[in-house]
């Protein structure tokens, strides 16, 4: 018995070794910003990655709750289960905190969460893929990885405060200043913004797999707008 549960351990273990092989063959970079209206009144999340489809996997949102980036190695559940926090009443930091506890991978995440309060909080494992950071400022949340480097934030940031326009607008654009920093180092394949009020979702735009994702996520966004 005692030299079965040794060889299971050990297979186990190669299991695990061999999980942190792949993920680190399949590092996904990404950048997202999370940001509020000036009026309060909606709130977004807008996302570009080197990796397809990154709009069913990192922005989450809610209408009247907050929105949410999960990403690097991406675990889903901090955008799903997370949103149901915030709407059961707990604060961004403490529903990251609560599901940062459950995580025994939480090193390899990268989350942002801000609900309709403007209150935030950003988490950024060890293990997530350098070039990672962030910024933040009074409306909004910036969080990148595998990127070319701190510009990529810092374009993305700068150029989310000087846009004028609708929230949709302006988060689109800051991508793509995000994009034309330096952006995922494999370049972008996919890009997705989601807009949401306090009783409904007002913007919802996915373009799964794409040469130039933002300038065709804003192209379809102008579309929109007319």
């Amino acid at each position: 018995m005692t030299r079965f549960i040794a060889q299971a351990i050990n297979y186990f273990g190669k299991l695990i070794h061999l999980q942190y092989e792949v993920m680190a063959k399949m590092k996904t970079g990404t950048f997202s910003i999370l940001a509020m209206s000036p009026n309060s009144k909606l709130m977004g999340v807008a996302v570009a990655s080197g990796s397809m489809s990154v709009g069913d996997r990192v922005p989450h949102a809610m209408s009247g709750v907050g929105v949410i980036a999960t990403q690097a190695y991406t675990n889903v559940a901090y955008g799903t289960k997370g949103l149901e926090l915030l709407a059961n009443g707990l604060s961004p930091k403490e529903a990251l905190n609560k599901l940062l506890m459950e995580d025994s991978e939480r090193e390899l995440r990268q989350v942002a969460i801000m609900d309709f309060k403007k209150r935030k909080t950003v988490f950024t494992g060890t293990g997530v893929p350098v070039w990672h950071g962030g910024a933040t400022g009074e409306n909004y949340v910036v969080i990148g990885n595998l990127l070319a480097g701190k510009n990529v934030v810092l374009g993305i940031a700068e150029e989310f405060e000087k846009t004028n326009g609708g929230l949709a607008w302006r988060m689109a654009r800051a991508l793509k200043a995000g994009s034309e920093s330096g952006g995922d180092k494999r370049g972008e394949r996919s890009a997705a913004l989601v807009v949401v009020d306090r009783e409904k979702v007002e913007v919802k735009i996915k373009v799964d797999e794409h040469e130039a994702p933002i300038e065709e996520l804003i192209r379809k966004l102008e579309i929109r707008m007319r």
